[in-house]
C-alpha cells in the first residue's frame, strides 16, 4: 500500500470494497463509522469487546505513581487515569507473528 506503513480508515474501506461487489463506498463508509461508534461507546460504557478469532479490547485503570520529568530529571506524580487496552486471540497472534 503506497509507501507507508500504516493503514488509514480510507484505505481499510477501500479494501472492503474491493472484496465485497455489492457495497459502494459510501456503504462501506457508513459501516466502517458504525463499527467504531459502537466500538468506542461500548468501551465509555465500561464494557470490553470479544471479537472472537481476532481479541480484545477493554478499558483498564491505571493507579497514580511516581515518575521523572524527562528534561529536568526531577521526580512528579502521575495522576490515576484510564487506558484503552487490546489482548489479541491466539488465532490472530498465530497468523501474525508466525
Amino acid at each position: 500500500m503506497g509507501g507507508s506503513n500504516n493503514m488509514t480508515k480510507e484505505q481499510i474501506i477501500d479494501r472492503i470494497r474491493e472484496t465485497t461487489d455489492s457495497l459502494s463506498k459510501k456503504q462501506a463508509s457508513d459501516i466502517m463509522n458504525k463499527f467504531l461508534d459502537i466500538l468506542k461507546q461500548t468501551l465509555r460504557d465500561g464494557e470490553e469487546i470479544k471479537i472472537s478469532s481476532f481479541g480484545k479490547f477493554y478499558v483498564q485503570n491505571r493507579k497514580p505513581r511516581m515518575g521523572r520529568n524527562p528534561k529536568t530529571g526531577e521526580d512528579a506524580a502521575i495522576k490515576e487515569g484510564k487506558t484503552i487496552k487490546f489482548r489479541p486471540g491466539k488465532p490472530l497472534r498465530t497468523s501474525v507473528l508466525t
